[in-house]
C-alpha cells in the first residue's frame, strides 16, 4: 500500500479548526483556568465506574466530581461546573470574573446545553 501511495497521512494531532493553544495549562492564579475530564475504572465483576471531575489548573484542587455506573451525561457535566462555581464564588448567577474551562471534546462536553 505504501509503494502505491494508498496509505492515509499520519495523524499529527492537529484539529482542523484554528483554535489557538500555546500548550500551557498551568496558571499563576487560582480561578483563572479550570479543567475537566472523565475516565472509567473497570471493576472485577465487569462493572465500570465512570467519573467526571473539575479542577483548578493553578492549585490543582478538585472542586467537584460525580461518579456513576451508567454513562456520563451532559447534565452531570453541567452539575460539576455549577458546583465548582458555587464552591469558589458562592451561590451567584454572575461570575465576578471570567474563568477559562478546558475540556475534552466528548459528547457530554460539547452538547449544546453544556456549552
Amino acid at each position: 500500500m505504501r509503494l502505491n501511495k494508498l496509505l492515509l497521512p499520519k495523524h499529527t494531532g492537529r484539529v482542523g479548526d484554528n483554535r489557538a493553544h500555546d500548550g500551557k495549562v498551568v496558571t499563576l492564579h487560582s480561578n483563572t483556568r479550570w479543567c475537566s475530564d472523565s475516565f472509567e475504572i473497570s471493576c472485577w465483576k465487569k462493572e465500570k465506574v465512570r467519573l467526571v471531575f473539575s479542577l483548578d489548573c493553578c492549585d490543582r484542587e478538585v472542586m467537584s466530581y460525580v461518579a456513576t455506573t451508567k454513562g456520563i451525561s451532559a447534565t452531570m457535566v453541567q452539575d460539576v461546573l455549577v458546583e465548582s462555581i458555587e464552591k469558589r464564588f458562592g451561590d451567584t448567577s454572575v461570575l465576578p470574573k471570567q474563568v477559562g474551562w478546558l475540556t475534552e471534546n466528548g459528547s457530554c462536553y460539547v452538547a449544546d446545553e453544556t456549552r
